[in-house]
């Protein structure tokens, strides 16, 4: 199969909302063939749990912002312009705990996570307002991806 010709675009493939966080799939795994996807986030505040990816590398470009991350032992923040190589298999996670929104680019290799993204956000849209989402249903959603939680969301 050959991948899509290349294109510039502005407009998102697709937009998920995480309850006020949204990520813009730019590229899919459709369009590179399977070789990354492409991500556009706002986050205003919080992140996932410590997770590890099995399948796939992470890398974060922050555009506007302050997002700050662990990746195995190491801890920091990132501000415009700063970039964070996340490898596979190793425990890590990012959040927002500046106040401000926090605005990057996420491109995961090889391609394939928007998945797992489309899917949790159907999820957490579905619910009823001011429901908490279950912890088992978002962990059968992590596993479809190769995604396994291994600790809590970063905090102050």
């Amino acid at each position: 199969m050959e991948p899509e010709s290349a294109s510039a675009r502005r407009d998102a493939l697709e937009e998920w909302d995480f309850g006020g966080d949204t990520l813009r799939l730019l590229v899919g795994s459709k369009e590179s063939n399977g070789a990354i996807t492409i991500i556009e986030g706002t986050m205003h505040g919080g992140g996932p749990p410590l997770h590890i990816h099995d399948a796939e590398d992470e890398v974060y470009v922050v555009l506007e912002g302050v997002l700050t991350f662990r990746v195995g032992e190491e801890h920091g923040t990132l501000s415009a312009g700063e970039v964070l190589w996340l490898p596979r298999s190793i425990p890590h996670t990012v959040a927002n705990l500046s106040g401000a929104p926090c605005r990057f680019v996420a491109t995961y290799m090889p391609g394939g996570i928007e998945q797992m993204l489309r899917a949790q956000s159907e999820y957490l849209t579905s619910l009823p307002a001011g429901a908490s989402p279950d912890p088992a249903v978002m962990a059968d959603l992590d596993k479809y991806a190769g995604r396994r939680a291994v600790g809590p969301p970063l905090s102050k």
